[in-house]
């Protein structure tokens, strides 16, 4: 019974293990994009004027922020993950359409 209880312990520590190292693994990169995003929201907020299309990225940027930071929350990391790249490419996009506006 003794050896059991062991290697039910063991497994129940090698799995949170792997779990944290998932964690670890994109959490760096996540923490990045999301300051990006973040950084460049409040950019967005201080202009006067948006071209046609801008504002539809900024906010379909910001719902996948949000989304991303849902994500994270309920220990869905890569896909976290994937909601902010998603979201980062929304505001490249938004980000785009202005600088060609004022070329």
């Amino acid at each position: 019974m003794n050896n059991v209880l062991v290697i039910g312990f063991l497994v129940v520590i090698f799995y949170h293990l792997i779990q944290f190292a998932r964690q670890e693994h994109v959490q760096d990169d996540f923490e990045d994009t999301i300051v990006d995003v973040e950084g460049r929201l409040e950019w967005a907020r201080t202009r006067t004027f948006f071209p046609f299309g801008m504002k539809a990225q900024l906010e379909v940027s910001h719902e996948l922020l949000v989304n991303a930071k849902s994500l994270w929350k309920k220990n869905k990391w890569h896909r976290a993950y994937r909601a902010a790249l998603q979201s980062q490419k929304a505001m490249n996009r938004a980000q785009s359409i202005y600088c060609s506006f004022l070329k």
